[in-house]
């Protein structure tokens, strides 16, 4: 997914080399994918994972654009870009299984978290509330239990 990103912003401007800045520009208002600052954060991602390097004050990808198909329609899924953690997954798939907003979920752990004397970290607290509206927590029990332990 992030190189097809790369690939079509770098198609959509026709060019070999840009400017970070320029980058930045292109994701979020040519092609209105992203936040100025989720831009910088997906290009960041792409230089630490090697598709982009900087030459020159200039970004330029190291693979073949050419080479990279565009679907049509093509819209980024930011959360297969940018990692998250499991209380921002767990809490978003609260909302989108209640219709509750993220403030209104956060609200709801940080409740139940302090009736239970702070004795549970967040992530666990959520687990617990998205359970109760039914939510399968499998997929996220071993990802809480790494960061709770760490």
């Amino acid at each position: 997914m992030l190189k097809t990103v790369i690939a079509a912003a770098f198609k959509s401007k026709g060019v070999r080399k840009i400017s970070k800045s320029e980058l930045y520009y292109t994701l979020s208002f040519d092609l209105k994918w992203f936040t100025h600052e989720k831009s910088q954060q997906v290009v960041d991602i792409a230089i630490d994972k090697a598709l982009l390097v900087e030459e020159d004050a200039m970004l330029k990808p190291t693979f073949r654009i050419e080479e990279v198909e565009i679907p049509f329609g093509f819209k980024p899924d930011l959360k297969r870009i940018i990692p998250s953690s499991p209380l921002d997954d767990i809490i978003w798939e609260i909302c989108e299984k209640t219709g509750k907003d993220v403030s209104e979920v956060t609200a709801m752990i940080n409740n139940l978290q302090n009736k239970l004397g702070d004795l549970l970290d967040a992530e666990v607290v959520a687990l617990i509330i998205a359970r109760s509206y039914g939510i399968d927590v499998n997929p996220y029990i071993d990802r809480v239990w790494k960061d709770v332990i760490n």
